[in-house]
């Protein structure tokens, strides 16, 4: 019954779209969109005892459609509403389907100055304050990959923005001048970070404000500044949380001649406190951040060269939320071996499995991956860290593009040790389209990446000593071998290598221990398949990847993942 109202209610909602799309001014816009994934799996275990519990075949998949309406009422207002029809391949006769809302807000303008949106937001600010920094993504991601992270992306709205999906009101507005200053622009929202349970938890909301001064055409100037706090009284306990971020970002752009400087600085402070609890601790602490970029367009180059000093008890839950969950458990065979141990999250599941990835920001720090990555598992907000670091961009007129980033970074202050940590990265990631040397029309381009990082703490006691490698190499071709027909490869591997301390926090988030760990482990990630594209936003693909897990210590069992996948996926 309940199934029988929702299908009458869409199908309301498309006649009344069409009546109203056919008058002479179009108020009514269909959006959305199509995927059925088809996958087979097989896990193979390598143990010292034959595993004989683990099932080792996986089939499943399933077929959505979102479908979206595009609400003009009036031309200073816009509603979007999105509808989810989900059928998991087994489920017949409306058995194992699932309607869902994904989307839905409503934004305008008032007395043409005042812009709002109320219901869902894409929010970001600076790297410091409120930003998705995508720490841990392979930044020369092949094609053939990019197929399931594409939907990675879609499913949590993240689109390549470093935005954070929430929910809750945003408006902006702004004044011009006609003197001295161009302009002043004010941006404020607030949004739900978590709801209260009526019990013990309360409800937990960001608010946050940006100013920005637009003096001339070379500087500019803002604020910054969001707090995460508890709404007292949603709750018996008076004990709430709060963490705030203020930050000042200059930005000053000057022509030289045709190249062009690029000189930008931001520094502010957080605090990160429980209002009624002894135990819980303070956290005060302070970051600066400076870079200058140098674009030379006659050479096609952009240098640039930055400073980073983040103090150790720098806290902001906008910027150093995670997008990967490492509590969370694989979408295939989450655990494996005859004593059912969990199975570690591999480069299959970081690329491919969109359960393990947040939404939204989360309401405490949360855990990072020393295997993904070691040195800034935050991004540039990552706390207790001071150093340099520089890149260099490339691109030709052929769309051939090279880019290069070396990071030397240290601890400010010692974790378990007075002795310091020192970190180095080393990114280098190109792609070349040949078909564009070759004046071809079709598509024929090779990617390559590597990224190298090690970390090193040096010390009298062999105890304090740490040295781990970490070592990320890709490389993806695309070829469009006839009309439409695109043949696509990748291959993906990552070494891990040395020694670590892993410390162990209790619910404020402070050090109650330090685990020693130790790491020798090797993955692989092959793939290869063939995809026909029907127009730009639909496509036909059917891939086939292998997946291998090398522990060298033992400390977990080695596995593999073998997978054949049918995509098919369309955006309207």
């Amino acid at each position: 019954m309940i199934m029988n109202k929702k299908l009458l209610m869409l199908l309301i909602l498309f006649v009344a779209s069409n009546y109203v799309s056919a008058q002479k001014e179009r108020k009514v816009n269909f959006i959305g969109g199509a995927r059925s994934v088809n996958t087979g799996n097989i896990l193979t275990v390598n143990d010292s005892i034959a595993d004989s519990t683990t099932v080792k075949k996986n089939n499943g998949g399933y077929t959505l459609i979102d479908l979206g309406l595009n609400i003009k009422p009036n031309k200073n207002t816009e509603i979007l509403g999105m509808f989810r029809i989900r059928n998991e391949y087994g489920g017949f006769w409306g058995a194992g389907v699932n309607f869902d809302v994904r989307q839905l807000w409503i934004k305008g303008v008032v007395a043409n100055s005042l812009r709002y949106q109320l219901g869902d937001l894409d929010l970001k600010q600076t790297q410091f304050t409120l930003y998705n920094a995508h720490a841990d993504r392979i930044d020369s991601l092949p094609t053939i990959f990019n197929l399931q992270n594409d939907i990675v992306k879609y499913e949590r709205f993240y689109f390549d923005r470093n935005t954070w999906r929430m929910q809750g009101a945003n408006v902006d507005f702004g004044f011009t001048f006609a003197k001295y200053i161009s302009e002043i622009n004010f941006n404020a929202f607030v949004a739900r970070v978590n709801a209260t349970d009526f019990a013990n938890t309360p409800d937990r909301l960001m608010a946050g404000l940006k100013v920005n001064l637009v003096g001339n055409k070379i500087f500019q100037l803002s604020y910054n500044g969001n707090s995460v706090f508890d709404v007292k009284g949603t709750v018996a306990n008076n004990n709430v949380f709060k963490n705030s971020v203020n930050s000042l970002d200059l930005k000053l752009q000057k022509n030289i001649g045709k190249q062009n400087l690029l000189v930008q600085a931001e520094a502010g402070k957080s605090k990160y406190f429980y209002s009624n609890d002894t135990l819980a601790p303070t956290y005060d602490d302070y970051f600066i951040h400076a870079f200058a970029l140098f674009d030379l367009p006659k050479m096609h180059l952009q240098i640039s060269a930055g400073y980073l000093n983040v103090g150790p008890d720098f806290r902001s839950i906008g910027a150093q939320s995670k997008d990967v969950n490492y509590n969370a458990q694989p979408a295939y065979f989450n655990r494996y071996t005859n004593a059912q141990q969990i199975r570690p999250l591999a480069l299959f599941d970081i690329i491919s499995n969109e359960n393990i990835y947040n939404r939204t920001i989360t309401a405490r720090q949360m855990s990072e991956s020393q295997i993904y990555n070691n040195v800034l598992p935050f991004g540039l907000a990552t706390f207790n860290r001071i150093g340099m670091y520089a890149k260099v961009e490339y691109k030709s007129k052929k769309e051939i593009s090279i880019n290069a980033e070396y990071y030397n970074l240290s601890e400010i202050r010692g974790q378990g040790s007075l002795a310091l940590k020192q970190f180095s990265i080393y990114k280098m990631n190109a792609n070349f389209p040949i078909n564009k040397l070759i004046n071809s029309t079709k598509v024929l381009s090779v990617q390559i990446g590597g990224n190298m990082q090690q970390t090193i703490r040096s010390s009298e006691q062999e105890i304090e000593k740490i040295d781990l490698q970490s070592m990320q190499l890709s490389a993806g071709l695309r070829w469009e071998f006839a009309s439409n027909f695109e043949l696509l490869g990748g291959y993906i591997s990552q070494e891990n290598d040395g020694n670590e301390y892993k410390a162990d926090r209790n619910s404020y988030d402070v050090i109650t221990y330090f685990n020693p760990v130790n790491y020798k482990i090797k993955q692989q990630l092959v793939a290869g398949g063939l995809r026909y594209n029907f127009t730009s936003k639909i496509y036909l693909c059917g891939l086939y990847q292998q997946s291998t897990f090398t522990d060298k210590l033992k400390t977990t069992a080695d596995f593999g993942i073998n997978q054949f996948g049918l995509i098919f996926n369309m955006t309207f």
